[in-house]
């Protein structure tokens, strides 16, 4: 199977109804004139630093059992990386849009914005510029799309497959 833009946004258009948070987090990698090679390692970096915080932000909300039953106890956790594409601007940062679901019903917004700016920012060492929201109904469709406006210049690969995951099992409960 060939994936495609519209490969990409079919997904997320499939997970749409789970997603109940939107995130912006910024990075400490700007790619403002630097080469292919040099944006690709700062883009391998922050897919590990992200890692880090996304391992983080499972067990501050589920503790251990986001590892022993990861389909049951994990956020919904899709991210794509923007930026590598655009080196003409010193002030744009390499950031992740990241969408979330599966979380725990007691959490406010300004909650889930504190557990993960302390795993982004401070174990994961990344800039403290997150910005959190909830998708309204008349907007949800738009976030999806902006977190993939890469892919329509080509960069198939901002989608980060290796740091989404998805609970099934929670997802799946109705």
């Amino acid at each position: 199977m060939q994936i495609t833009a519209n490969t990409i946004r079919d997904f997320l258009d499939k997970q749409q109804k789970h997603i109940t948070h939107y995130v912006v987090a910024q990075s400490y990698y700007r790619p403002y004139h630097q080469l292919p090679q040099a944006i690709e390692h700062m883009a391998r970096n922050l897919q590990k630093d992200l890692r880090h915080a996304r391992n983080c932000f499972n067990r501050e909300l589920y503790g251990n059992g986001a590892r022993r039953k990861p389909l049951q106890y994990q956020p919904l956790f899709i991210a794509t990386l923007e930026g590598t594409k655009n080196t003409s601007n010193p002030q744009l940062t390499l950031h992740y849009n990241i969408y979330l679901g599966n979380l725990p019903k007691i959490l406010t917004t300004g909650d889930i914005k504190e557990l993960w700016t302390y795993c982004w920012h401070t174990k994961a060492n990344q800039s403290n510029n997150i910005y959190i929201t909830e998708p309204l109904a008349n907007t949800q469709s738009h976030l999806l799309h902006y977190g993939t406006k890469e892919t329509q210049i080509g960069n198939l690969g901002c989608w980060d497959f290796e740091n989404t995951q998805i609970p099934y099992n929670a997802l799946n409960i109705d």
